[in-house]
């Protein structure tokens, strides 16, 4: 290795040149011709080409931009992942970011088709659905409480610092990492050997995932073999895929999908604060059904005594002495009521008798003053008091003169007095 002992330049220094370098008129209005990977509109729009048909994972890229400010007028719209395009630019050196890109000045379509990446992504999806593997319903849910995890990630990553931080801080879990490269051409069949090797054992969970990656970073996760015995896994599987623009086929077929590997660790187990939280909620919920347990079976117990007072003995004699007392006094009512009928009745009878038996004196009375004035029209008196005279003899009275003889002593009987005689 050869080095030059001369100048030493700062970062700074050093990135005015690169700058000076791109501003060289050899790099300005530069025609390229590639696949587009990757599209994003906005007041500045940004695309990334590649060499076309070559996997994604292993052709150079290079980042265009086109000032789209004020509309789109160079058609940016109509472009598709896939589409085949030639850009005229000028390429420029961004020191912050240590990026060139190649800012555009036109854009032509050259070739409206799909790329191959994209057509292999949509064969992978195409079989994944006649398997059935895309159905919602085939998912299988995490366990609530996981004692053993298998986390598949890049040894030493941000991602795998992540998820063993989020997992330990939310509740004690025994966890196993199995290395993988998570980026390049080398990444599915890494990940793909360390999934074999995860469901070989007796996990509760997998966690497989990586940090945030432009589209073509994470091409390895729509890739059919890994995709596949994430779909057949054994256990479930948490993906956990920084991206939040396009959805990975893994995501898809796994049981679980989660945006960041933050995320995709606060899937697995409950935290300790929400296990507390949830056992005092219990507890409160356990005493109120206690309470309301004791509450129910007192008024169960109180039902239970009224009801044996219903059945007692001493209950039911006064309930038959009550029915007796009710049943005399009744009885008591109808024989006063009776009594009163009759003593009306006999009132009443008493009343018509006296009246019947008036009706009838008075009759008597008449009849007896008419008899009375008979008798008193033939008594002696008031025969004599008509000039007729009462002749006695012996004490009897003569009413025929053949009761007489001549010589028969005889007694008249005058209103006011008496004389003998003689019958001559």
């Amino acid at each position: 290795m050869t080095s030059n002992p001369g100048r030493i330049f700062s970062v700074g220094e050093l990135s005015e040149i690169l700058k000076a370098c791109f501003s060289n008129p050899g790099f300005q209005h530069l025609a390229v011709m590639g696949e587009v990977y990757s599209i994003k509109l906005g007041k500045f729009s940004y695309l990334e080409i590649g060499d076309q048909g070559k996997d994604q994972t292993s052709s150079p890229l290079l980042k265009c931009a086109f000032r789209t400010l004020y509309g789109d007028p160079y058609g940016l719209g109509a472009i598709k992942r896939g589409d085949v395009i030639k850009i005229v630019g000028s390429l420029s050196y961004y020191a912050h970011g240590s990026s060139v890109t190649l800012w555009g000045e036109d854009i032509e379509l050259v070739q409206t088709q799909q790329g191959k990446s994209y057509l292999q992504r949509r064969k992978t999806l195409e079989k994944l659905e006649r398997l059935g593997y895309l159905d919602e319903k085939r998912k299988r849910p995490i366990p609530s409480f996981c004692k053993k995890v298998a986390i598949i990630t890049a040894k030493d990553s941000a991602a795998y610092s992540d998820i063993r931080k989020t997992l330990h801080e939310r509740f004690p879990v025994s966890t196993v990492l199995y290395p993988a490269t998570v980026q390049g051409e080398t990444a599915a069949k890494s990940m793909l050997s360390a999934l074999k090797k995860a469901t070989k054992e007796d996990y509760d969970c997998i966690l497989l995932g990586r940090g945030g990656g432009s589209k073509t970073d994470l091409s390895c996760f729509d890739d059919e073999g890994l995709c596949l015995a994430i779909a057949t896994s054994p256990i479930p599987i948490i993906t956990c895929i920084g991206h939040t623009i396009d959805t990975a086929i893994a995501d898809m077929v796994s049981d679980k999908r989660a945006i960041t590997p933050t995320e995709g660790a606060s899937l697995i187990n409950p935290s300790l604060a929400d296990v507390r939280k949830e056992h005092k909620d219990l507890r409160r919920d356990l005493d109120e059904a206690f309470l309301d347990l004791v509450d129910e079976k007192a008024q169960q117990l109180s039902s239970f005594m009224e009801r044996l007072k219903d059945l007692s003995p001493a209950r039911r004699a006064k309930e038959k002495k009550d029915m007796l007392l009710q049943i005399e006094s009744q009885t008591e009512k109808a024989y006063l009521a009776q009594l009163g009928r009759l003593m009306t009745e006999v009132i009443e009878s008493r009343e018509r008798m006296r009246k019947l038996f008036a009706l009838l004196l008075d009759r008597e009375k008449v009849r007896l003053e008419s008899l009375n004035g008979t008798i008193k029209a033939y008594s002696l008196d008031h025969v004599a008091r008509q000039g007729y005279a009462i002749l006695f003899k012996d004490g009897k009275k003569i009413t025929s003169s053949a009761m007489l003889s001549s010589g028969d002593k005889v007694t008249i009987t005058y209103p006011d007095g008496r004389k003998d005689a003689t019958i001559e």
